[in-house]
């Protein structure tokens, strides 16, 4: 179905062929990705990624993107070949959301959830020179970090 192969590397990284893909069309003028990854929480600390999903659609995309207001995110960055402009997707972190509970006299705050496992949807449109997609992980207590890449081929 999907052809990712893991590579040894400090940061997790495969490779995905869009051949392989499921509905790709090489005649199809645009191409939007849709693309579905796991996120686990491993040893308390460690954050690991994979790919569980990857369909293509014939089309442009449109920007639906909702702004993200909480500390803690995961941030997709499109790496490209030529010069292009790098323009990160920015999602709320599934690993750390923050919910709103009502108490006994209805007064509304907010509550840290914290899992140990999530998924990120992520849809891009596929552009000439796009090679590769960087994840990183941005949370208050440890910064910015590349948790993986996705090359594309």
């Amino acid at each position: 179905m999907i052809a990712a192969q893991l590579l040894g590397c400090k940061t997790a990284e495969s490779t995905l062929s869009l051949q392989n893909v499921r509905n790709y069309d090489p005649g199809a003028a645009n191409h939007i990705l849709f693309l579905d990854f796991k996120i686990t929480k491993r040893d308390g600390k460690t954050e690991i990624v994979e790919l569980v999903n990857a369909v293509s659609g014939s089309g442009k995309l449109k920007n639906l993107a909702t702004p993200v207001h909480s500390p803690y995110q995961i941030s997709v960055i499109p790496r490209y070949s030529v010069s292009h402009a790098e323009v990160p997707l920015v999602f709320e972190h599934p690993l750390y959301k923050s919910v709103e509970v009502a108490s006994q006299d209805g007064k509304l705050s907010k509550q840290d959830l914290h899992t140990k496992e999530g998924n990120i949807s992520v849809r891009i449109q596929k552009d000439n020179g796009l090679e590769k997609l960087e994840i990183h992980s941005l949370t208050p207590d440890k910064g910015n970090i590349k948790i993986y890449t996705l090359n594309l081929k």
